[in-house]
């Protein structure tokens, strides 16, 4: 969400200068004001990564990533210094605004800087679980050790990833499929067929009249249903923009038949295994939470986590902390975290955690391709069926009227 630094005269009479977060100017405007304050400027923050001596506005491929942590820690652990090895990657990375970032992350190290505080300058590459791990291998003097275990925790949310979309895909695709195949149908092979039997003055049936009026229709205002597509899209673009109703967009997701486990389980996923990468690099609990919060890509999992800080800050352990939100986080996962509270083996805990889940995932995918084949298979013959009633009931009509 974007930043607005503003200078506003307060109630009291007082110039007060600051920085708000907020979609848009609008409602940056209206949250300064609310208490009677006037605003004397207001205007939109640069994003941190465009006052890094160049503009990065594309992303870091998945596999860039996993090449650069891969050939880091191999180079690292080969007796190869950090600078020359980033030099090195550089060459290799394709992504040209990335290519420059590792150039200047290597010449803040030629410079004395860690590379963990070099990487910090770069979020949108290097996010705070990467650098906080990277950070903690340095102390440890476990660099390379860190670098790896990073590069396999890229390469499994790859292979994740492709599964969870591909799940979700695979439905999507014959649906559109299918469409396509029936606007097809509509405006060029029954409309030939209408007009001859039309010639012919044959009755049409119920059916095929259904589908000359959806046609017909569809020609007289042929950007209605693109129209609704794209607003459907800009209302979902410019729902998420606004933290109310993406926590309203995402609880609805989590809450769907079938879908909704997947995503949880994802997100569980993401979660546990950015503890776990996190507690073996020894960061304190309280900031392994708050960090690993970030990596998942649910608001409804982010808001309760951002709650259960404090708890943690208090004393309370993990898995009490966590016993709120049932929906959430199972029985079953808070009484793993207090098994591995009582036995100080935190890391192994959220490992068994994050390999559980990503075999429900794997299960779930599997599984969801399976149940959704035999539904897609009864959608296609309906659609089979309305075609070919469609098309074979004025041919059977005429043929009747011929014979007679």
């Amino acid at each position: 969400m974007p930043n607005f630094r503003y200078k506003i005269v307060t109630k009291d009479q007082q110039i007060k200068e600051g920085a708000i977060s907020s979609p848009f100017g609008f409602s940056a405007r209206k949250n300064l004001t609310r208490d009677g304050s006037s605003v004397l400027l207001l205007s939109k923050e640069k994003s941190p990564i465009l006052q890094v001596d160049a503009p990065f506005l594309s992303g870091f491929p998945l596999g860039e990533k996993i090449y650069f942590f891969r050939n880091l820690a191999m180079m690292v652990d080969s007796g190869i210094s950090i600078v020359e090895a980033l030099e090195i990657i550089s060459e290799q990375v394709k992504t040209k605004k990335v290519k420059k970032a590792i150039l200047k992350i290597s010449d803040d190290v030629r410079n004395g800087q860690k590379l963990s505080d070099a990487m910090r300058k770069f979020p949108k590459y290097f996010p705070e679980h990467i650098v906080e791990n990277v950070n903690m291998g340095i102390t440890a003097g476990r660099l390379n050790e860190t670098l790896d275990r990073i590069s396999n925790d890229f390469e499994k949310d790859d292979e994740l990833r492709k599964k969870v979309t591909g799940a979700i895909a695979y439905p999507l695709i014959i649906v559109v499929v299918m469409i396509a195949v029936l606007i097809i149908f509509i405006f060029y092979v029954l409309p030939g067929i209408a007009e001859m039997f039309f010639s012919l003055e044959v009755a049409t049936p119920l059916p095929t009249r259904i589908l000359l009026g959806i046609g017909s229709f569809l020609k007289t205002k042929p950007l209605v249903i693109p129209g609704i597509f794209f607003g459907f899209l800009l209302f979902i673009s410019i729902g998420l923009k606004f933290k109310k109703t993406k926590y309203f967009l995402h609880k609805i997701l989590l809450r769907l038949p079938i879908f909704g486990d997947l995503i949880k389980n994802y997100n569980l996923v993401l979660f546990f295994r950015s503890l776990e990468s996190l507690s073996r690099s020894g960061v304190p609990i309280v900031s392994t939470v708050e960090i690993a919060a970030k990596t998942t890509n649910n608001e409804v999992y982010k808001r309760a986590l951002d709650r259960v800080k404090p708890l943690l800050l208090q004393g309370i352990s993990l898995s009490d902390a966590l016993s709120p939100f049932t929906f959430l986080f199972s029985k079953q996962t808070r009484k793993i975290i207090t098994v591995g509270e009582r036995a100080g083996k935190m890391d192994e805990a959220f490992h068994r955690i994050s390999e559980y889940y990503l075999r429900v995932v794997d299960h779930k995918t599997r599984m969801l391709t399976v149940l959704i084949e035999p539904i897609l298979m009864l959608v296609l013959g309906v659609f089979v069926a309305i075609i070919a009633l469609s098309l074979f009931l004025p041919l059977y009509g005429l043929m009747s009227t011929l014979s007679q």
